[in-house]
């Protein structure tokens, strides 16, 4: 039996599996989202009472407005009342996006779990990174909102998200793992109660640590000394590349035997990462401890993967692999703009946040179907396709998607209707343009 290539699928003009609708205008959007998208808004409260707006889809339309294209409540009202969609006000709108947060989490979780299953299906090892990033409300200094995500690198596809505040802490346990997965993660997962239920499923690790936050212990149970060992293991310049030992990990769940790989790092590096470290000190009014900046100079792994598949040199090339969701977050906030929060208050701060996320979801389902019509750009060693380019332009398709076309005729034929959006409230301080447009008109008339 022939097969034929995506490319040539298109000139034969048959459809290539797993390929994304291809959407034209907003009805079709329908198509990417759960069956009961209707029920789902009736249950979870967001489209209770069908005034003005009377279909989810149009109420998810006028999410992504405010989420995607970044309008203000009047702006959104206006351009519904131009295409047709309600003739409602901004505070109507605003009651309306405060009570949808429930909903969106439900759409997003229908649409992961629809991700799972084709994820699980897709052959060879499956390897995920996990991170969080942050994001401050207006004004604010510090840490609001916290975004987790999980990554499936071979796939470059979201496979996990969640939206907490300040106190949801960095976990494991927020994306449970199945045997034959690998986790990738930094620092600030480090930690017992995060690591031991993954390591009891036999879940795959590869996890950075500090020289002292965990309580790894010797094959006696006694607490291991590990500035020791990588003095006594690095003390020599003919030392080359990563270096490990077994150590231990006592948690709640019983105590597990892992492998600690550590590697040096240049010397340069080594010498930013002590000045950072003497920052942090500082700036606390502290002296910083000689071990910590002894430590800064190598990266620490913590890892649960067998020697003989998974050597130390392949556990350091997997972890480098984690600046990739990184990069992720580089292009949510400086493409999709998931920083920009401009909300206080905590219900409409969450709509905007999970509105970004679904957003970027529904990003990752087109960037799925570019890689199934055309392949040869995702394993080009040459020319690979550039994940900053694909996104931006897909990105600005979905959000002309959303706001349709929406031509100045429209808007001309109704103006009628736009004048409570477009026209300023009444206020006690006098407008000064129009003041000024009033009182030139009484002089030219002189």
């Amino acid at each position: 039996m022939e097969t034929s290539t995506p490319s040539q699928a298109r000139k034969e003009g048959a459809v290539p599996e797993r390929v994304a609708p291809l959407i034209q205008d907003w009805d079709q959007v329908a198509q990417m989202m759960p069956a009961d998208l209707e029920k789902l808004a009736m249950e979870t409260g967001a489209l209770v009472r069908r005034r003005g707006i009377r279909r989810a889809i149009d109420l998810l339309r006028i999410v992504m407005a405010y989420a995607i294209c970044d309008w203000s409540l009047r702006l959104i009202s206006a351009w519904c009342v131009v295409m047709g969609i309600a003739d409602v006000s901004d505070v109507a709108i605003l009651n309306r996006l405060r009570k949808s947060p429930t909903w969106l989490g439900c759409l997003i979780v229908r649409l992961l779990q629809r991700r799972h299953l084709r994820l699980a299906q897709a052959p060879g090892v499956r390897l995920r990174l996990i991170d969080a990033t942050t994001v401050s409300k207006p004004g604010s200094q510090g840490t609001d909102w916290r975004i987790h995500v999980s990554l499936d690198l071979e796939q470059m596809s979201l496979d996990g998200m969640e939206v907490t505040d300040a106190h949801g802490g960095e976990s494991l346990v927020r994306f449970p793992g199945q045997p034959g997965e690998i986790k990738v993660a930094d620092r600030g997962y480090a930690f017992a109660s995060s690591l031991a239920p993954d390591v009891a499923a036999g879940v795959g690790l590869v996890v950075r640590i500090t020289w002292r936050n965990l309580p790894l212990e010797d094959q006696e149970g006694e607490r291991f000394d590990l500035i020791a060992w990588l003095r006594n293991t690095f003390c020599s310049a003919a030392v080359q590349g990563p270096q490990e030992t077994q150590v231990w990990l006592a948690t709640p769940e019983g105590r597990y035997p892992l492998r600690l790989v550590a590697v040096a790092l240049p010397q340069e590096k080594a010498d930013r990462a002590r000045q950072r470290a003497r920052k942090r000190a500082n700036k606390k009014g502290q002296t910083p401890d000689p071990r910590t900046l002894f430590a800064a100079g190598f990266v620490l792994l913590l890892t649960n993967l067998p020697p003989d598949e998974w050597p130390a040199s392949r556990i350091v090339t997997l972890y480098r692999l984690r600046w990739q969701i990184e990069l992720l977050f580089k292009r949510l906030k400086s493409l999709l703009h998931l920083d920009d929060l401009r909300a206080h208050d905590p219900r409409l701060a969450q709509t905007y946040l999970l509105g970004k996320l679904l957003g970027a979801l529904l990003l990752d389902e087109l960037t799925q179907a570019t890689a199934t019509r055309v392949p040869e750009w995702f394993h080009s060693l040459e020319r690979p396709v550039s994940p900053w380019r694909l996104t931006a332009c897909l990105y600005e398709a979905w959000r002309h998607l959303v706001s349709g076309p929406f031509w100045p005729a429209q808007v001309m034929e109704a103006l009628p209707n736009l004048q409570r959006f477009l026209c300023d409230s009444p206020r006690k301080r006098r407008q000064q343009l129009a003041w000024a447009r009033i009182w030139f008109a009484n002089l030219s008339a002189c």
